[in-house]
């Protein structure tokens, strides 16, 4: 039998690289992320690292530089090729009119280099903060005319030009209600994808989603992700595919019907629960410690986030003012008592005292959040940057918030997944991602139409 080659994949504003570190997982070969934040490229730079090294069989190399020991440099230096490789796997560039023809020729060379001018998979998620329900609450105004609606025409721009099998488009729910100059931001992007040349193919379809808008969203905890967290992913395919295996419309139905049966979903204590200890200001933000339980002592999830991990690394935890802390206590404590919902306003009732003076209060009455071991986390989004009120550890003993590795594993990013940049940015990263287990599971679905085609 023949070996085939791996299927290819293109990441657009890839940030940290959660959808495309599921495909990876699937075996798709990644040929190159586009991103514009910096430190998200230093993350995927790392992250292309890995993957190099891994295939070599120079995994001590990564642990090495996991543990801070040697840089990234330091590792391939001797190694042209991989030096090469890595280099060109990371587009640092903003989209915009100028840079358009520069991106797409780099990704043209690229292609043609790594998957002899065949792309099969072409991934992206834009910005979605225009789309934010929470933002639009905040500046309605603002949100109607911000010029991020559109950078989803970038990623049309790429499509003509790369001319992929599949395309796969993530954002969030908000999309379906959102507007700009008095018109449906998501009918506007479904139309225009359905004019693009060559054909494609798009599920949801406009009438299906008109018909019911909120089929097409998916649930990050039904793929085995231990985080509440619906988004909308938008899938496409080229026209002259649609004979094999039932065509997109196929493909889209099975993942829905993948989410919707019943299964256990993970929690807050699959995902955390056997990391170290810490009290608020304790930790690192990179390399920590190498694992102290024992593999017996820990659960599926945690033993598959562990695998090929030499510990844990981003898991400090912040400082916080003694202030919050009291509210901490006071949030986990109801929460402990089986409270399953507190507000700001308790607070003004039992402890006036600990009413924080903050902006938008009455849009905000659950400021305060602590994320139950039970049950699967909230969503986390890069707004953990800048408190961590939504991500309160129900530890009364630990009593702060997440900490970014805590964030990660909620999200399923595996142990060995190195966050670069100040813990900032690293909780931004981890906000903004697709979590790479839901991403890994949409892939199999897609390869296993790919194969159908391909075969």
């Amino acid at each position: 039998m023949i070996r085939r080659s791996p299927f290819t994949a293109v990441d657009l504003f890839a940030g940290a690289g959660g959808l495309g570190e599921g495909f990876c997982a699937e075996g798709f070969k990644l040929i190159a992320n586009v991103e514009m934040n910096h430190w998200a490229c230093e993350t995927l730079r790392t992250r292309a690292t890995y993957r190099a090294l891994r295939e070599h069989r120079l995994w001590k190399r990564y642990a090495a530089l996991f543990r801070g020991e040697i840089g990234r440099e330091d590792v391939l230096r001797d190694r042209c090729g991989l030096h090469e490789e890595i280099t060109s796997a990371v587009i640092e560039e903003m989209m915009s009119e100028q840079t358009m023809d520069t991106i797409i020729n780099r990704l043209d060379r690229a292609i043609t280099k790594s998957a002899k001018g065949k792309l099969n998979v072409l991934l992206g998620g834009p910005p979605c903060q225009p789309y934010s329900l929470a933002g639009r609450g905040r500046d309605a105004v603002r949100m109607e005319s911000d010029g991020r609606h559109f950078l989803y025409r970038y990623y049309l721009q790429i499509i003509e030009a790369l001319k992929p099998d599949f395309f796969i488009l993530e954002n969030v729910p908000g999309l379906l209600t959102a507007r700009s100059n008095g018109q449906c931001v998501f009918e506007k992007t479904i139309d225009d994808f359905a004019r693009l040349r060559p054909a494609y193919n798009v599920a949801p379809s406009l009438p299906e989603l008109r018909a019911n808008p909120r089929s097409y969203v998916l649930d990050s905890s039904r793929f085995g992700v231990p985080q509440k967290r619906t988004r909308i992913f938008l899938v496409g395919y080229r026209r002259y595919l649609k004979a094999v295996n039932c065509g997109i419309n196929g493909v889209f139905t099975r993942i829905q019907e993948y989410a919707l049966k019943r299964r256990s979903v993970l929690t807050v204590v699959d995902a955390i629960g056997d990391l170290p200890r810490l009290s608020p200001g304790e930790g690192a933000d990179s390399w920590l410690a190498s694992y102290s339980s024992a593999p017996d002592g820990v659960t599926a999830y945690q033993r598959w986030i562990r695998s090929r991990s030499p510990g844990i690394a981003n898991h400090k935890a912040r400082t916080h003012m003694e202030g919050d802390l009291e509210r901490y206590r006071y949030f986990i404590e109801k929460h402990k008592n089986g409270s399953r919902r507190v507000l700001v306003t308790d607070l003004e009732k039992e402890r006036p005292d600990l009413v924080p003076n903050h902006k938008h209060m009455d849009k905000f009455l659950d400021r305060f959040k602590v994320q139950w071991w039970e049950r699967p986390s909230s969503t986390i989004t890069a707004h953990i940057h800048k408190d961590g009120h939504y991500y309160i550890h129900p530890d009364i003993s630990q009593c702060r918030s997440f900490t970014v590795r805590e964030a990660a594993r909620c999200q399923s990013f595996p142990d060995n997944y190195l966050f670069e940049g100040p813990r900032t940015q690293q909780f931004i990263q981890v906000g903004n991602a697709v979590p790479p287990r839901q991403a890994q599971k949409i892939a199999w679905f897609i390869k296993r139409e790919l194969e159908a085609i391909y075969d």
